[in-house]
């Protein structure tokens, strides 16, 4: 049974106001620009999502606002510029595994603790909280590299979170993970953010953005092209969404002729037994739905409905004419 992530520190930054502000970010190797004038702000309490394909500029940005690289030209500026404790105050998870190996779990999160400036009469209610919320209390006397993937990136989640950080960085964060375990992942972040924690998450993952990101970039050749929020995105920039209608048998010259007159706006296909109905998501979707009725009153039988949305795959597409995962 799933419980609510308990914080040691209320969160310093209060919900909406700007906690992160990426200001005309340069950075270049060499002669190949990486980075051109990306400019940005993160409020708190949101999940963050960074997009992108290789080489699109996502990690590079990512260590410059970690502290890792040095921006040719702007700058990133956090709490406003006020001062922070970068150790306490942000944490990052990664793609690969930061904990010892050859050490427990148990053991590996007292040593991590045992860093930090949480009180000793402290510590072990904060490695204990942490194991039974990530569910790793069973696993807690296995050594490391004999967990599963999943419960190695778990491990990782425990280990960044023992500071009881206000922002969190997430780098892909279920790549090579099974679909439980990233549903399981995906509760977890949400649950980090009902807690008031900021998610800066990098995933080439659409559904994983379109599911948790309240807000994201799309970085493109080190350029930034579009930001907003995915349901926005999706609407200006997602295109046509799609109906498909089977039937039990080809609709005649006739009844084709029909549908087409009751939905003036649509350019209508018929594909054997299947009819094809493109749709803005502005379209009165009531107007289908009677078309559909018309098409039953005339003796034909509906075998299947398939209908497709448009998501962040397609606005990824429409905006850079690229399918992600491309490496242009």
């Amino acid at each position: 049974m799933s419980i609510a992530y308990q914080q040691l520190n209320k969160v310093k930054g209060q919900k909406g106001s700007t906690i992160i502000s990426v200001k005309k970010v340069s950075k270049s190797y060499g002669q190949k620009k990486v980075l051109d004038a990306i400019s940005f702000d993160i409020s708190a309490g949101e999940i963050f999502g960074l997009l992108g394909s290789n080489g699109a500029g996502k990690s590079t940005i990512t260590k410059i606002m970690l502290g890792f690289e040095l921006a040719n030209k702007g700058k990133v500026v956090f709490f406003n510029g006020g001062p922070f404790d970068h150790k306490t105050k942000i944490s990052i998870v990664p793609q690969q595994i930061a904990a010892y190996l050859d050490f427990t779990v148990q053991t590996n999160m007292e040593y991590f603790t045992s860093l930090t400036k949480i009180p000793k009469k402290e510590q072990k209610k904060r490695i204990d909280f942490l194991l039974n919320w990530l569910d790793l209390q069973d696993f807690k006397q296995m050594k490391i590299r004999y967990l599963s993937g999943g419960y190695q990136r778990l491990v990782n989640i425990a280990l960044s979170l023992i500071s009881d950080p206000e922002i969190i960085f997430l780098d892909e964060p279920t790549v090579g993970l099974d679909p439980k375990m990233r549903q399981m992942f995906w509760q977890k972040i949400k649950e980090l953010q009902e807690a008031g924690k900021t998610i800066i998450l990098t995933t080439h993952y659409m559904d994983e953005a379109e599911r948790l990101c309240t807000k994201l970039v799309l970085l493109k050749n080190g350029k930034l092209i579009k930001k907003g929020r995915p349901k926005e995105l999706i609407r200006n920039f997602g295109g046509l969404g799609l109906l498909e209608l089977e039937l039990d048998k080809r609709l005649t010259t006739r009844h084709f002729t029909l549908v087409q007159k009751q939905l003036p706006k649509n350019l209508i296909y018929l594909k054997n037994k299947t009819i094809l109905i493109p749709y803005k998501q502005s379209q009165n979707f009531g107007e289908i739905i009677s078309t559909t009725k018309s098409i039953i009153d005339a003796k034909y039988s509906i075998k299947s409905i398939y209908l497709k949305e448009p998501n962040l795959e397609d606005v990824f597409l429409n905006i850079t004419g690229e399918k992600m995962g491309d490496t242009k």
